[in-house]
């Protein structure tokens, strides 16, 4: 199995290299990388193609928790669009489960579990992450992070590490080599695009790797490069000399 989507419509655009603030954070949390949009509801903005059938190779599951309203949460929305299927605590599921409890990053190695079992996302909401039983969740699948990507919600927006479930759904099926299932998946929201161009680089190099291994040897890399540039647009702005301006000043002084 596998091979993508019927699909109509070209990729997404090249972009430039994402450049995340607070790229090297303690993850935490923010690893997750599958919750919902922050202040417990999302608020979404239209959407692409709603109106056109998309047809996924890959199983999609969510576990629903209800801390947010399903009109305009990401994960609601995929169920309603019927992409994914909405899941009870309790439901069994073998397949790759989007965690912040472990240290194992998504990899191409993933790719025939997914394919054969599919991927489960947590549906909830930042601000109660808490609340979620991850001792049930941790004995359900195999349990697996993101490596850094950034938000192009539009509620956190540049932000590292802050996808919403459709991002980091999107994200895990790129980074295993079913792209097309990605494109597919995102084309009903107005971000959907925006999202792959953001993060086009990063995903590329985290689709290359081997394994969880590899894929953490790139984001350590990204990182680093993310992280040189900045310091050289710092570096120089403050060699910039001053204005003509300035100069005539300084000389009637």
């Amino acid at each position: 199995r596998g091979g993508g989507p019927r699909r109509r419509g070209g990729g997404p655009r090249r972009g430039a290299r994402p450049e995340p603030r607070g790229a090297s954070a303690a993850r935490g949390a923010e690893a997750l990388g599958h919750g919902s949009e922050s202040g417990g509801s999302s608020l979404e903005e239209g959407s692409g193609s709603e109106g056109e059938e998309v047809t996924l190779s890959t199983k999609l599951c969510m576990w629903e928790f209800g801390q947010n309203d399903p009109k305009v949460d990401s994960g609601s929305r995929l169920v309603r669009f019927g992409l994914a299927k909405s899941m009870k605590p309790e439901a069994p599921f073998h397949g790759i489960v989007l965690s912040p409890r472990t240290d194992i990053l998504v990899s191409a190695a993933d790719r025939e579990l997914v394919e054969t079992a599919g991927i489960a996302g947590v549906n909830c909401s930042w601000n109660r992450i808490e609340e979620i039983p991850w001792e049930r969740l941790q004995r359900k699948g195999q349990h697996r992070t993101l490596p850094l990507l950034v938000a192009a919600n539009s509620v956190n927006y540049g932000r590292p590490w802050k996808l919403n479930t459709a991002e980091a759904i999107a994200a895990t099926l790129v980074i295993v080599g079913l792209r097309g299932d990605a494109e597919a998946m995102l084309r009903p929201f107005s971000w959907g695009e925006e999202f792959l161009r953001l993060n086009e680089e990063a995903l590329a190099g985290y689709a290359a790797a081997r394994d969880s291994a590899g894929v953490r040897r790139r984001q350590q890399d990204f990182i680093a490069r993310c992280q040189a540039e900045a310091a050289a647009r710092k570096a120089s702005a403050m060699d910039l000399p001053p204005s003509s301006g300035s100069e005539e000043e300084e000389e009637e002084e």
